[in-house]
């Protein structure tokens, strides 16, 4: 399990904890235990597409341990499907992608302090006998690795972001309703009559208004999910570039091809779908996992329904997405 002419990741995290007096066994189904006073760990490797054997020793073993954590290692890439574990019932599991170096929580968490306390073991320090010089399995850079003060990623900006459409739709309708056409010619929505008279501003600003509870709603709830995802990946500037062109790039193909009214952010959400394609797909290991090709299908669905479905923007959509997949393409990653 990558081995590069030294121990393997999983052997260089149990001799690290063995020097930090914890205690190691396996167990028949080939888990390997480590606990020591009240924490416990639980390793194995998943193959692609198989079903881990659930552990045996957990509640037999003589240890005051409360509380379990496992973590599995999945060298052939990982799928959606390999998180579906029955045997994990009522354990926080970590699955590390090798060929990504992406952590998945299952269940889901941001608490990471017991998975950095494991990984700080792959950090070639002196007191392990390592130097700068020995080949390791897991670059200093890689994305598992663990920040030195454990600082977990904030995506700050998709919360501003949120925070921004909230709190226009909330002026909106004190102002009279998002639904009222005043209103959203008054707040700049997408007027193809006064952008020719030269307000071009409402190309940029239509990106933040929502018509009705149920427009914001949908675009928030799909930024909430995938802005982090694009924040991390290619960084807080960059980010916020693919967001509003992405969204001006959605409002002018809008402007080009439609005479009526729009507004909402779906251009910058469907930029950051686009941008999400693009980084997966050059990355063979990612697109083959699942999760690129999953990004197209909901493409695919949310074109199809735009196309469909009367009072969708569906130009605005396409436009949108060409421009995420075009800035992903010309901006390099974080």
């Amino acid at each position: 399990m990558l081995k590069k002419g030294g121990l393997t990741i999983l052997e260089r995290i149990l001799r690290g904890l063995q020097e930090d007096q914890w205690s190691i066994e396996k167990d028949l189904n080939q888990w390997v235990l480590a606990h020591k006073e009240e924490e416990g760990f639980l390793f194995s490797v998943l193959k692609r597409g198989e079903l881990l054997a659930t552990p045996q020793n957990v509640s037999q073993i003589d240890s005051p341990v409360r509380y379990w954590e496992a973590i599995i290692f999945c060298p052939e890439g990982l799928s959606s499907q390999d998180l579906k574990q029955p045997a994990l019932q009522k354990i926080q599991a970590w699955f590390i992608d090798l060929q990504t170096g992406s952590i998945f929580a299952a269940p889901a968490t941001e608490k990471r302090d017991r998975l950095n306390q494991i990984l700080s073991y792959l950090e070639p320090t002196p007191s392990r006998g390592a130097t700068q010089g020995n080949s390791t399995d897991v670059p200093l850079n890689s994305r598992f690795a663990p920040a030195s003060n454990g600082v977990i990623f904030r995506p700050y900006l998709t919360y501003s972001l949120v925070f921004i459409n909230l709190f226009i739709f909330a002026l909106m309708t004190l102002a009279g309703g998002s639904t009222n056409t005043g209103v959203l010619i008054m707040f700049g929505a997408k007027v193809n009559a006064l952008i020719i008279q030269g307000e071009y501003w409402r190309l940029f600003t239509s990106m933040f208004l929502h018509i009705g509870v149920i427009h914001l709603a949908f675009n928030l709830y799909a930024l909430w999910i995938l802005g982090p995802i694009l924040e991390e990946l290619f960084g807080r500037i960059r980010y916020l570039f693919i967001y509003i062109l992405s969204g001006v790039m959605g409002s002018l193909a809008s402007f080009l091809s439609t005479e009526a009214i729009s507004a909402g952010a779906s251009g910058a959400i469907f930029g950051i779908l686009g941008a999400l394609v693009v980084y997966s797909r050059r990355r063979p290991s990612l697109w083959k996992s699942g999760f690129g090709k999953n990004l197209v299908i909901i493409v695919l669905i949310n074109l199809s329904i735009g196309f469909f479905q009367p009072g969708i923007d569906v130009y605005a959509h396409i436009g949108g997405l060409l421009g995420g997949m075009l800035l992903a393409s010309i901006l390099s990653m974080k």
